[in-house]
C-alpha cells in the first residue's frame, strides 16, 4: 500500500519560516521594535520544528528515490544540507533564547544568534534548491498514473552531477 509522501508537503514550512524569521529579525533591529523581534523568534522556533519534520520525513523520501533509480550522491547532498539547516536553526533558537535571558538584545550573544539565523536562512535555500533538482532533474518522487518515473540520467552522469 503506497504511503502518503509527507516530505513534499512539509518542506515548504521551514523554507518560508526560516527566511521570514530573518527578515522580521532585521526589521526589528532596524526599527528598534521589540514586537518584530518577538515575532521573528516565534517564526524561528516554528521554522526549526518544520526543519526537524522535514529531516525526519526526508529519510523515507530519500529511500524511495533511491528505489526509483535516483543516484545516492545527490540525495545524500540534499539530506546533509537539510541536517545542517536543522542544526543551524536549533543553534540560532538556543543562542537567541540565551541572549533574551541575558537581556542583551544587541550584545555579542545576540549577534551570534543573528549570524546563525542568517546561516540557517541561507542553508534552507541551498537545501530547497538541491531538493528541487532531485525532483526536476532526477525525477525523485515523480509518478505518472500511480507509477514512479525512473530517473533518465545514466548512473555515471547522476553520480558526477554537482550543484
Amino acid at each position: 500500500m503506497p504511503v502518503l509522501p509527507l516530505h513534499p508537503l512539509i518542506v515548504h514550512a521551514p523554507v518560508t519560516l526560516l527566511i521570514l524569521s530573518l527578515f522580521f529579525e532585521l526589521a526589528g533591529r532596524a526599527l528598534d521594535a521589540d514586537w518584530w523581534r518577538r515575532a521573528a523568534f516565534a517564526l524561528l522556533v516554528m521554522g526549526a520544528l518544520g526543519a526537524a519534520a522535514a529531516v525526519v520525513t526526508g529519510t523515507a523520501a530519500g529511500a524511495a528515490a533511491e528505489k526509483q533509480g535516483v543516484a545516492e550522491q545527490p540525495i545524500d547532498r540534499h539530506e546533509n544540507a537539510g541536517k545542517l539547516t536543522l542544526a543551524l536553526a536549533v543553534a540560532a533558537v538556543v543562542v537567541r533564547a540565551v541572549a533574551a535571558r541575558s537581556g542583551g538584545s544587541r550584545g555579542p550573544v545576540s549577534t551570534v544568534a543573528l549570524v546563525l539565523q542568517l546561516a540557517a536562512a541561507i542553508m534552507v535555500g541551498v537545501t530547497g534548491y538541491r531538493g528541487g533538482r532531485l525532483v526536476f532533474e532526477h525525477g525523485a518522487g515523480v509518478s505518472v498514473r500511480g507509477a514512479h518515473v525512473a530517473s533518465d540520467h545514466p548512473p555515471q552522469a547522476r553520480d558526477a552531477d554537482r550543484d
